[in-house]
């Protein structure tokens, strides 16, 4: 959907090549750039629709003291101020990212060509409508934007694995996908509710329920395998009845889950590596790498240390080294499982995290056709 949108921006004496139903067709452009970055900022921001269509033409506010040349990428270096549609008191502003600033940015100069507003001129809204409104007073209505993309949506032919056309118009789907997101990454309940403006954590738990049922099915989807390299013999539904997910948020760990039983307590602090009841995934191999060549580190360290102060090594029988030694045993038992797995999805026991797949980013659906060489 995000390669396929450019053919709103795209100028109507301009096509684009479309793969649908397995046939490559070329599809004019909409030249709807407005519109594209209407539903960009959606997309990006999880905002409802009207809230964006009514956005005033500078909605982007300064962090304070934050230079955004020094912000890392994919850091939040503005915030964005939108109109709140539908609950009262809820929060206006909200942090984003350099690509939605470019976003409003383009649309700013988009506006002032238009308008003939000159290079600092503005009018009221950042997306006004085109049609008797020559002073820029009146936004875009939602019921034409969600027309425009209607027939985007029939011109793409895009769909889901039912089979089902894959409307743009639905919109309020992004503000799905972008709470479930942040759910994914583990942002706290208050921070996501803060971020989607609701004004109850019971509004956002809806949220919560639906990545609860989607982890549910992922897990039970993927095959546990111990560090033996073995398949875990425990049945996956009772497995994660052990867990108990919606209720024992220790059992969730930075770098995976915890299979001890409930009435069971670790004392071991972050010593999973090598532990029956974790687990980890394909997706988790760079952060296993980085574990074991620090932990190397530490051991070649320590050793130094021991030498030096003490003019030999230590002992095998250290009982702090014997623990790393089985550390970095079980780590790199990890590593060759997991290396060994090529692309499956299979779940390796061991330090890590749940079994979840890595990101599949689409492939390109076509180039555009744009004049000159």
């Amino acid at each position: 959907m995000m390669q396929v949108v450019e053919l709103l921006g795209l100028p109507r004496d301009q096509s684009m090549t479309l793969s649908r139903g397995g046939e490559q067709i070329q599809a004019r452009g909409f030249g709807a750039p407005a519109m594209m970055r209407a539903w960009l900022i959606q997309a990006l921001t999880g905002r409802r629709a009207s809230e964006v269509l009514l956005m005033d033409f500078d909605p982007l506010v300064e962090i304070p003291g934050l230079d955004p040349a020094t912000v890392p990428e994919g850091g939040m270096v503005a915030r964005l101020r939108y109109q709140q549609t539908k609950i009262d008191g809820a929060p206006l502003t909200i942090l984003v990212g350099a690509d939605v600033v470019q976003i409003v940015r383009e649309q700013q100069d988009w506006v002032r060509e238009r308008w003939n507003l000159g290079p600092t001129g503005q009018v009221r809204y950042l997306f006004p409508r085109l049609a008797g409104n020559r002073r820029g007073t009146r936004p875009w209505e939602t019921s034409h934007y969600d027309q425009v993309l209607r027939n985007l949506s029939r011109v793409a032919g895009l769909r889901d694995a039912a089979g089902q056309l894959i409307l743009y118009s639905h919109s309020h789907r992004l503000r799905h996908t972008k709470a479930t997101t942040l759910l994914n990454l583990g942002a706290p309940i208050h921070v996501v509710q803060r971020y989607l403006g609701h004004r109850s954590p019971e509004m956002t738990m809806r949220y919560a329920a639906t990545l609860a049922s989607t982890a549910e099915r992922e897990f039970l989807a993927l095959a546990k395998i111990g560090r033996d390299g073995r398949e875990h013999t425990m049945d996956r539904q009772d497995m994660l009845d052990l867990l108990q997910l919606d209720r024992r948020t220790d059992r969730v760990l930075p770098n995976g889950y915890c299979l001890l039983p409930p009435v069971r307590s670790c004392d071991k602090g972050n010593a999973c590596h090598g532990c029956d009841h974790f687990a980890t995934d394909r997706t988790h191999l760079p952060e296993i790498r980085r574990q074991l060549t620090a932990t190397e580190k530490l051991v070649d360290a320590r050793q130094a240390q021991h030498t030096a102060r003490y003019g030999e090594p230590m002992s095998q029988t250290n009982i702090w080294l014997e623990q790393r030694i089985t550390e970095l045993r079980s780590m790199r038992l990890e590593i060759a499982a997991l290396e060994a797995q090529a692309d499956d999805i299979t779940v390796v026991r061991g330090a890590g995290v749940l079994g979840r797949t890595g990101y599949q980013p689409a492939q390109p659906t076509g180039a555009v056709e744009r004049p000159g060489p």
